[in-house]
């Protein structure tokens, strides 16, 4: 086993061109996501990096240059990256990425490391003689490919994932189409379709193969140890893909990862699965007040692409006379709160299921307590809609309420929708704070400020990553804080309020925060 050294470039290295003393290494001034491809400066400050690394990881044969997704090389023609001009002059803007690639690659060759690299878009099958042949390619790329890279004498790997934009956990089970609110095309599950990509893939004829990749992204905001089922399992097809199915292979890695003790785990890995799939599901589309992003795979976009959020539409809040109008959100909703409420009973199982192994494995506990703190976040989600729901109702009688002319009635039920809402926001607060002790026992804190050093929170122009979007770890319940929860909280308090007034009753005050995450009396 080795740890091996990994640097990005050109492409996804927002983290670093978002600096200003680095700025003047774009290809484009208003895009921190690609490194001038034709400055010389670049190609040295990157080799700089790489060489750190490699200094940090002495006796290592292997270094990893990630060309991942280098969308924009050729493009740039201004008097600072003139990339356009030298993608002509060289035939084509595979062949400059390609010498930059040779330039970064290079030395690190010379040092007796192998060299990997993604060969892929914007690189085209003549393009490849252009590529040292020392290099290896951390993908297989398709019958057009594969063969001119074994001529080439660049050797491959398969390459499959553990997860991809999943939030919380890996999709490795599917949640069903009767079971969502948006359907979609049903997935075998991460472990099923990496199985099915090492055993069946043509390139196992057609190339030189020397492994497999199962990658994970931690920019994606999941905890590292919901991936373990994906880097066994789907490995274990490389060691030997066609004896053992992807079912075999996902008990075997249970019993093997958190001992004997361990129950109705294939369960709980489908619970796990099938509610952050629903946590996704449960909320709509829309717009996000983000600055917009400057391009995707299919180019740039003139002007920026606005972005979007998950978002919910709230119930309105009573009119001040507490007259009642129109249809209401309970209606509208039936089927999410239908949903929600077979989530919830799903979720009692699965934590159940958890404190049960908790007690019982061998190995590996704390994986399970990162179960639990992700299985809380879930619940939080479910109660909240469902709770959202009660708040409906309760206004809807008090409405009843006023048209009798019970007013006291009227305004005991108003106090049960701000006492609710309070709940909501007691119960996320709970569920965030105690995801965030759990997590924090293996990472180090997410931080504005430490050591003297001030973190520059800049978003990736070009990949919208939920957790970039906060410094702390309040992502994990981002679009929460997002909802105008609070502004519809203080509106009905308000029509509460004037209605009492009008009648000769009490008002009633009290602070409402949506956007405090601390608060949990």
């Amino acid at each position: 086993m080795q740890v091996i050294p990994y640097l990005d470039g050109p492409a996804h290295i927002a983290f670093i061109l978002k600096h200003p003393e680095y700025a003047k290494f774009r290809s484009f001034p208003d895009s921190n996501y690609e490194m001038c491809a034709t400055n010389p400066e670049a190609v040295k400050f990157l080799s700089g990096m790489f060489q750190d690394l490699m200094d940090a990881n002495r006796g290592g044969k292997f270094v990893y240059f990630s060309t991942d997704e280098p969308y924009y090389v050729g493009m740039a023609d201004s008097p600072k990256c003139q990339e356009k001009a030298a993608a002509q002059k060289l035939g084509s803007v595979g062949k400059l990425l390609a010498r930059f690639i040779t330039q970064v690659a290079e030395p690190l060759h010379e040092q007796g490391r192998t060299v990997m690299f993604w060969g892929e878009f914007p690189l085209v099958v003549s393009d490849i003689e252009s590529l040292p042949p020392y290099m290896v390619n951390g993908e297989v790329y398709g019958p057009d490919f594969d063969p001119v890279f074994r001529r080439r004498g660049i050797k491959q790997m398969i390459y499959t994932s553990t997860q991809g934009e999943e939030r919380f956990f890996p999709d490795y089970f599917s949640l069903p189409n009767t079971r969502r609110l948006h359907p979609g095309r049903p997935e075998a599950g991460r472990v099923a379709d990496g199985y099915r990509k090492i055993a069946l893939d043509p390139a196992r004829e057609q190339t030189d193969l020397i492994g497999a990749v199962v990658a994970g992204w931690a920019d994606a905001g999941l905890h590292p140890e919901t991936f373990w089922l994906g880097y066994a399992g789907i490995t274990a097809a490389a060691w030997r893909p066609a004896p053992r199915s992807a079912q075999e292979s996902s008990a075997v890695f249970y019993n093997l990862f958190y001992g004997d003790g361990a129950v109705h785990m294939n369960r709980v890995y489908q619970l796990m699965s099938q509610q952050a799939q629903f946590w996704s599901d449960s909320w709509e589309p829309g717009p996000a007040s983000r600055i917009g992003l400057f391009g995707n795979s299919e180019g740039i976009f003139n002007p920026r692409k606005p972005e979007k959020d998950q978002t919910l539409t709230l119930p309105p809040a009573p009119a001040r006379d507490l007259k009642a109008a129109g249809k209401s959100w309970s209606s509208d909703n039936a089927r999410r709160l239908q949903l929600a409420a077979d989530a919830l009973a799903g979720n009692d199982e699965l934590l159940g299921l958890l404190e049960e192994n908790l007690r019982g494995v061998q190995f590996n506990r704390y994986n399970l307590e990162v179960y639990i703190s992700i299985a809380q976040l879930y619940r939080q989600n479910l109660e909240m809609l469902l709770g959202i729901g009660r708040i409906c109702s309760m206004v809807e009688s008090a409405q009843k309420a006023a048209a009798q002319g019970k007013a006291k009635d009227a305004l005991e039920s108003l106090d049960g929708a701000l006492g609710t809402a309070q709940g909501i926001r007691r119960q996320r607060n709970i569920a965030l704070r105690d995801a965030v002790a759990t997590w924090y026992q293996s990472w180090l804190p997410r931080v504005a400020e430490a050591n003297g050093r001030r973190f520059l929170h800049q978003l990736d122009d070009v990949k919208d990553h939920v957790p970039d979007r906060t410094v702390d770890m309040s992502y994990l319940v981002y679009r929460e804080l997002q909802l105008p929860f609070g502004e519809w909280v203080k509106a009905i308090r308000a029509s509460r309020n004037q209605y009492a007034a009008a009648n000769h009753l009490p008002e009633t005050n009290g602070d409402f925060d949506w956007r405090d995450t601390e608060t949990v009396r």
